[in-house]
């Protein structure tokens, strides 16, 4: 069985996604940065953006999805930050 690491993920206004971690810590993360990108693209469309749900490992937004580690490297390269 994998371990889960996300608790809850919540699309929030002008693309900030909100994730709770199963350690208690919150992050916002800004994805603006990332509309423009061929792969997250699709999550400029307001229903596929405030579609995102979490396995606890990934978060998808339809057939868009982040890893954990993904969101962790998005976040240290300045685009994230700590609540």
């Amino acid at each position: 069985m994998k371990r889960k690491y996300i608790l809850d993920v919540e699309p929030l206004a002008d693309y900030v996604l909100k994730v709770d971690f199963i350690t208690g810590s919150k992050m916002l993360l800004d994805m603006k940065p990332y509309l423009d990108k061929v792969r997250f693209k699709k999550l400029s469309d307001e229903g596929v953006w405030n579609s995102a749900v979490t396995n606890g490992i990934f978060v998808r937004f339809g057939d868009v999805e982040i890893s954990h580690d993904e969101i962790l490297n998005m976040a240290e390269q300045g685009d994230g930050s700590d609540e």
